[in-house]
């Protein structure tokens, strides 16, 4: 074993003397390539150090060999943890003890490179915070990548456990099991456990299928003392153990090795004088021998790091420690990180220092990869949603289960080959209730659009099934061959229908004045929540840009002005004459057989239904829907509409049905109308409220919001073509135009659309204009796909509307507005672009914070904005801004009244003593800074 301690791996001030000034390094991790060392310390940094000048001495003497690649500075507190995602190290997570944050932090390979404000350090890597994940209350000690990197786990001194996606980084569930703060957690390499180490002296091992609690162990923890700032476990490459830090055997120091068995801790690694902080499995495993006689064998080797000064390597095949490492810090051992080829063992201590070391010559025996992947499936690796039957009971219900469905299914086979042309497929994996409606068009002639059914072929009876029972008690079932006369019928159907379809393919073409027309199918009805698309709702539009030579106006297809029936089939809704007439024209939904949702949160078990007609054209039938509210099978309330209803939405206040001819249906949660119906100028396509407020989007391009509960409008038709880029579409032309991909309804009543363009709308009530306040324009920018305020499902996306925002720009869709490429030209020619970008796209977050009513993210967003303002040294901005929230003796503009708060709640003058700070930390500011501060 070779130590080694670079003493240029520390975060002390390198413009003083550094001896005996090093603040403590508190986590250690390497990247998955091996050629990359962070580190997080108590200054409130996170370094990325280059590791070739640790291994390789005539790389530390190259100068042009850069050792500090990166110095990152955006958190208020001490980093007490640092972890690289796995497989490519895309993400790096850091946390601390100040700000409760979690910060994703990426590389940014277009940024330009330089050194750090106020320090001496130059960054020759460039990574930019992409995320930060707000749920804790108090720091945030420890944090776990998954091995896929599907999660990230989490936990912190308010003693919860936080499981974040690993793609959208969205909160996924928050355990709350533990009574004291919780100092570690760690994953199942075969990703069936989490587990969790805790000051309630305990560890907790929950189950990822669905986040319950699988079992606890208690005893080796007892008598553990507190002093532990760390307990960080670790979980084996092969998923049979988890070592456990700061156990006690008697009064023995003993890191805990559990069982995953039978979790109990029967082995104990014993020799640290002190409490142990900290695990770390390789992750490699390694054949070793007992001795000269006996053969390799498979083993693992797990790391200890205590706070007696020493670390100490551990085999499975020894009952002693292989190596021990003692007195190389001089205080305690905090982190522990081997490197990806296991050969080598970084650790940190609170005296501020790293040590590395090297074990080419005791672990050279590397077993591949195969050979963990092999152990693992002992363990369900590799066998996704797979719960193994836990009672023989268990077994004897699937079989019983099995033996009913095989007997269903023969009878619906029967049913189906019989000529029924609607059968119930609930057991349909794909499906949930479905309905297969099997329908004719009339417009055919006769001869071609016929199908086969019982009249005219011989009728089919159930064959037969020879039944074997097998020795071990499976029972054997060998369905009969049918008759030829079924198959040829069968094969004579199918051609017949598809000859049907072309036929009337064909006559629709021809049929431009005469009943509309469609071919033959079969329409799949799901009982889904009526959501826009993930395409979008599909738009077509007008322009208003006229063209250079007059063109004759194109008819659109469709748009004739005979009299329209309603097709006899569920199908698209019926569009009004309005709409072919409208610039712009949106696609209608579908009128399904039936929808079906759970719209109030306080109560999942009442479920809105509605039931639409099959035979919509008879004019005998007067009733079109049938509403439905029933809870777990009781019917509430039902009420009749006479028209079939194609969306649906509420909450615990009020329920919405749309309808296919304009209307809106509006009633409390217990079916009382509360209005007449809304009638619109034409049909829905989209339809969502929040608490209060609703908002609808109609064919022709036109949006309305009301607050139902007070029965007020908030917009009044107000037409969308000016966020479908109407202006830059030749006029008098129909043209295909950016599909709506998300509405939002925010907590004030204003309205946010986001296009497939990557582009946010909202409506200014004042002004009363659509702005644009979220574009791929900023892609550019330092901030662009952050999100101050993570949590965006749900009611936070209302309180944190910039947050929800910033993810549904990263993560919706693929579309990017084709001029987004000239801001990237105009990068690679100007260095500047990115710092003026950044900066824009701050003050206009700032802007939408206002406009959104979001005071939260406004403070955030501000104390950025001073930040960037002191590196970027503007002068100019900064002064207006500072005079701006200071107000008198100072005004802004001979015609606008100063107010003392922004949105009602902030108060300017706060604002700026939390800014005044940030600013000063650039002295060519300090006049400005000085004679503002004067007038405080």
């Amino acid at each position: 074993m070779i130590i080694i301690k670079p003493d240029w791996v520390s975060h002390a001030d390198r413009t003083q003397d550094a001896k005996n000034k090093k603040p403590c390094i508190y986590s250690i991790d390497v990247h998955p390539d091996g050629e990359r060392l962070a580190t997080g310390s108590l200054d409130g940094t996170v370094k990325i150090w280059n590791t070739k000048p640790i291994f390789d001495e005539d790389a530390q003497k190259d100068p042009n060999c850069h050792k500090l690649l990166c110095t990152m500075t955006m958190h208020n507190g001490a980093v007490l943890c640092v972890r690289w995602s796995n497989e490519g190290g895309r993400y790096l997570a850091s946390s601390s003890d100040n700000d409760n944050v979690i910060i994703i932090w990426e590389r940014d390979r277009n940024a330009a490179t330089g050194s750090v404000f106020g320090s001496n350090d130059v960054n020759h890597e460039a990574w930019r915070p992409v995320k930060y994940l707000r749920g804790h209350d108090s720091d945030v000690q420890h944090l776990a990548w998954s091995a896929d990197n599907k999660y990230l786990a989490s936990c912190g001194v308010d003693g919860f456990v936080i499981v974040w996606s690993g793609t959208t980084f969205e909160q996924i569930t928050k355990i709350d099991q533990h009574s004291d703060f919780v100092k570690g957690v760690t994953w199942d390499p075969a990703g069936k456990f989490l587990a969790s180490q805790s000051d309630d002296k305990m560890v907790k091992v929950f189950r990822t299928s669905d986040w319950g609690l699988e079992t606890d162990l208690i005893s080796p923890f007892i008598n553990a003392p507190g002093t532990t700032l760390f307990r960080r476990l670790s979980w084996s490459p092969d998923g049979a153990n988890i070592a456990a830090a700061n156990a006690v055997n008697g009064i023995q120091c003993i890191a805990a090795i559990i069982n995953r068995d039978d979790w109990n801790a029967d082995v104990s690694l014993v020799g640290h004088q002190l409490p142990i902080e900290v695990t770390a499995y390789n992750p490699k495993m390694f054949y070793v021998k007992r001795d000269e006689a006996s053969e390799k064998a498979l083993a693992t080797i797990c790391a200890l790091g205590s706070q007696d000064r020493s670390i100490s390597i551990w085999v499975t095949q020894f009952n002693r420690p292989v190596c021990v490492a003692a007195d190389i810090f001089d205080n305690n051992v905090y982190d522990l990180a081997w490197t990806p080829d296991g050969k080598s063992l970084f650790a940190c201590s609170q005296d501020g220092t790293v040590a590395c070391l090297l074990l080419d010559a005791e672990l050279n025996d590397v077993a591949p990869n195969d050979v963990i992947y092999k152990e693992l499936t002992k363990y369900g690796y590799g066998r996704k949603n797979t719960q193994l039957p836990e009672t023989p009971s268990q077994l004897e219900l699937e079989e019983d289960c099995a033996i009913v469905s095989k007997g269903s299914t023969s009878k619906r086979l029967a049913k189906l080959m019989t000529g029924n042309t609607s059968i119930e497929t609930s057991s349909s994996p794909t499906l949930k209730h479905a309905i297969v409606d099997v329908t004719m068009t009339e417009a055919a002639p006769p001869s071609s659009a016929e199908i086969t059914s019982s009249s005219s072929a011989p009728s089919l009876k159930a064959a037969d099934q020879k039944v074997t029972i097998l020795k071990n008690g499976k029972k054997r079932i060998q369905p009969m061959m049918l008759s030829s006369g079924s198959s040829s019928s069968l094969t004579s159907s199918t051609s017949t229908s598809s000859a049907a379809a072309a036929t009337t393919s064909s006559h629709m073409l021809n049929s431009s004045q005469h009943v509309t027309s469609r071919p033959t199918s079969i329409q799949l009805t799901e009982y889904d929540d009526p959501v826009i698309p993930t395409s979008g709702v599909a738009t077509t539009a007008t322009g208003n840009k006229r063209k250079k030579e007059d063109a004759s106006e194109s008819q659109v297809e469709g748009g004739n002005k005979s009299a329209r029936t309603r097709p006899e089939w569920l199908d698209s809704a019926v569009v009004p004459p309005v709409v072919q007439k409208s610039q712009v024209k949106m696609g209608v939904p579908k009128v399904k057989s039936i929808l079906s949702a759970k719209l109030n949160p306080n109560d999942p078990t009442v479920v809105i239904e509605c039931h639409n007609a099959p035979s919509l054209q008879d004019p005998s039938v007067h009733v079109r829907t049938k509403i439905v509210a029933s809870k777990q099978g009781v019917i509430l309330w039902k009420d009749y509409l006479p028209s079939a209803a194609t969306l649906m939405t509420g909450n615990h206040l009020y329920t919405v049905i749309a309808c296919e001819d304009g209307s809106l249906v509006v009633y409390s949660a217990t079916g009382r109308r509360l209005l007449p119906p809304i009638i619109l100028e034409s049909t829905a396509v989209v339809l969502q409220c929040s608490a209060q407020w609703l908002i609808c989007l109609t064919a022709t391009g036109l949006a309305y919001t009301w607050d139902v509960v007070n029965m007020k409008s908030m917009l009044n038709a107000i037409s969308i073509a000016p966020i479908l880029q109407v202006a830059k579409l030749a006029e008098g032309a129909t043209h295909k135009a950016p599909s709506i991909k998300d509405v939002r309804m925010q907590k004030n009543g204003i309205p946010i659309l986001i296009t497939s363009l990557q582009q946010a709308f909202v409506y200014h009530l004042d002004m009363k204009v659509w702005v644009r306040i979220s574009d791929a324009w900023y892609i550019l920018s330092e901030f662009w796909g952050s999100s101050l305020q993570p949590n965006t499902t749900g009611s936070s996306a209302a309180e944190n509307p910039l947050g929800w925002l910033s993810s549904r720009m990263t993560l919706s869709g693929n579309g990017v507005d084709p001029t987004t490429k000239l801001i990237l030209d105009m990068a690679n020619t100007d260095e500047s672009t990115t710092a003026v970008i950044t900066i824009n796209h701050i003050e206009t977050q700032l802007a939408v914070a206002a406009l959104l009513d979001s005071p939260n993210e406004y403070s955030d967003w501000m104390m950025y904005y001073a930040r960037k303002l002191s590196e970027e040294n503007a002068q100019d901005k900064v002064q207006e801004l500072c005079r701006w929230l200071m107000g008198p003796p100072f005004t802004t503009s001979e015609f606008a009244q100063w107010e003392p708060t922004v949105m009602g709640t902030l108060t300017k003058n706060d604002i700026l003593k939390q800014i005044l700070p940030v600013l000063a930390q650039n002295r060519q500011l300090q006049r400005i800074v000085t004679e503002i501060k004067s007038y405080i």
